[in-house]
């Protein structure tokens, strides 16, 4: 009896090398992760907002970005992104929301407080690492934080 209990499992451990599964990861490297948005720089004026008290945050995972106001005075954007050679370009944001359906974003002003200045926009990467972000579009400078 103990044998026919035995050879499956036998059976079981010698095929389980083989099996492959097929995980999905991201090549963002430090750019993956929670972002904290800790001050703006207006380029024109040398101007300079200090976020370190608002919740803003954008988080990337694989090719999607999400961006939110923790406080819920602003919406919840998600947006596409590609992050290559030296740019972040930022295009086909939605209105997060995932019990009516995450709704095509057309109204741009819904973007400013988190940066963004236009439905698709590219930033140039001017330094990232680990735990610090810093992209600057034609208008603005944005400095964050990982969490």
């Amino acid at each position: 009896m103990k044998k026919y209990i035995l050879f499956p499992l036998i059976l079981f451990a010698g095929i389980l090398p083989f099996v492959s599964c097929e995980l999905e990861t991201s090549d963002n490297g430090d750019l993956d992760g929670f972002w904290h948005l800790v001050r703006i720089d207006t380029l024109d004026t040398q101007g300079t907002c200090d976020m370190k008290q608002e919740r803003i945050f954008w988080s990337f995972q694989k090719n999607l970005l999400h961006v939110d106001d923790k406080t819920g005075m602003n919406s919840s954007i998600l947006l596409r992104f590609n992050h290559s050679s030296g740019s972040l370009t930022l295009s086909d944001p939605y209105i997060y929301d995932r019990g009516a359906g995450d709704i095509k974003l057309e109204d741009v002003s819904l973007l400013y407080p988190f940066g963004i200045n236009s439905l698709t926009e590219t930033f140039d990467v001017e330094s990232l690492s680990s735990s610090r972000m810093t992209i600057a579009s034609p208008v603005l400078r944005l400095s964050f934080k990982k969490m």
